[in-house]
């Protein structure tokens, strides 16, 4: 009888899951629910069941003692931002099966958002080492080297990460971006068009291809680019402003007025928190015989010493500032004027002034309305090439 039983209870675990492994099985997909709802943004639900079972899931786990399941603990302890607990928990998930390359690059992703830069490095080298075909790892090596300021050698992560999956889209924005900043136009156009072919409504490249041809003085297709944004998000105020510069480079001025409107329409609004409280948007960009040239309109006359427009020339090889010219009505000049009875009510007296770094004020005309702006900027232009004298200067007070 004795041996029927035995028999009997081998056969029943011949067929049946153990008890340990129907455990492990539960565990296993209790704690992938927790990351699917971290995944899934509903990270009160994942943080309160992740808390309320840690106990009994971290007990099962042990006893089970699989890999698998330690490498699931540690990203449900990712995601909840439990830090030292994860690292903990994926350490030994590697002790167990060194083959998890996954658990390197976790690792690798608490240090960099650590900081610990050095150390997150040698994680992603180390998840590489394990397998060297996912291109998210290269990807994640060449965030952490762009980190260290070592472009060139993210480039060679990105482009890894791209003869691995050349659809990869953080891999050619990243590597596009690169080579935006090193001047190499057609590189970074090339990128950039890569990960609008994948994503046609990708904002940020739409936005930054545009820069690109911007800066390289292809107005026609940069405004193509910050239209697109626009369309895409009408609150995008920076893309709104750039369709600004460029039609004003193009003397599109039917078009640029246009794109003013809806700047000063977005303002009015009140609902974009940064252009308010900037209070002002950059109206041109170019380049003139002796610099670069920025300006500034402000929406409103504000405070004592309000200005409308400021032109600032930009020495083009140190980007030094030269020379700040600015249309203004401040409320010292106007207590004054109104003293002479020369205005009243809520009339002001506009003036032009120029504005050195050495600290020297000069005045180079007044107006008794607000000029057009194609107006003040023939004056101004004119005043930066040295063909208009100032008709008064001063030395301002330290």
């Amino acid at each position: 009888m004795k041996k029927y039983v035995f028999l009997f209870l081998l056969t029943l675990l011949a067929t049946h899951p153990s008890f340990a492994d129907e455990s492990t099985s539960s565990s296993n997909a209790q704690l992938q629910n927790i990351i699917d709802l971290f995944q899934n943004d509903l990270n009160d639900d994942a943080l309160t069941q992740l808390i309320l079972y840690e106990s009994d899931l971290v007990a099962s786990i042990h006893k089970s003692k699989d890999a698998e399941s330690y490498m699931l603990l540690g990203r449900a302890y990712f995601y909840a931002e439990m830090d030292a607990k994860a690292i903990d928990v994926l350490n030994t998930a590697l002790q167990i099966d060194q083959s998890l390359s996954d658990a390197h690059f976790f690792i690798g992703l608490i240090h960099r958002y650590a900081n610990d830069l050095d150390a997150a490095e040698k994680s992603f080298q180390d998840a590489i080492a394990v397998n060297g075909d996912e291109a998210n790892y290269f990807v994640a090596l060449g965030e952490t080297l762009e980190m260290k300021s070592d472009a060139a050698s993210a480039v060679i992560a990105y482009k890894n990460a791209l003869m691995h999956d050349d659809r990869n889209i953080t891999a050619n924005f990243n590597l596009a971006t690169i080579y935006a900043v090193e001047g190499s136009t057609s590189a970074a156009e090339r990128h950039y068009l890569a990960v609008i072919q994948q994503e046609p409504d990708n904002i940020n490249s739409h936005y930054n291809l545009g820069q690109l041809y911007q800066n390289t003085k292809q107005h026609r297709s940069a405004i193509k680019q910050f239209q697109k944004v626009v369309d895409l998000d009408p609150n995008q105020w920076r893309a709104i402003e750039k369709l600004v510069q460029e039609n004003e480079a193009l003397n599109a001025y039917a078009a640029r007025d246009l794109a003013i409107e809806r700047i000063y329409e977005l303002w009015r609004s009140n609902t974009n928190a940064e252009l308010n409280a900037q209070g002002f948007y950059i109206r041109e960009q170019s380049e003139i015989e002796n610099g670069n040239l920025f300006v500034l309109e402000y929406f409103e006359l504000k405070g004592d010493r309000a200005r409308k427009y400021v032109f600032k020339l930009q020495d083009a090889q140190t980007g030094d500032m030269k020379f700040d010219v600015s249309l203004g009505s401040y409320e010292a000049t106007n207590a004054y004027i109104k003293g002479k009875d020369k205005i009243e009510g809520d009339e002001r007296i506009y003036h032009l002034d120029g504005y050195a770094p050495n600290g020297i004020h000069y005045t180079y005309a007044f107006f008794d309305a607000l000029p057009s702006y194609d107006a003040v900027k023939d004056i101004v232009l004119k005043v930066l090439a040295g063909e208009d004298k100032p008709i008064s200067s001063t030395v301002l007070p330290e």
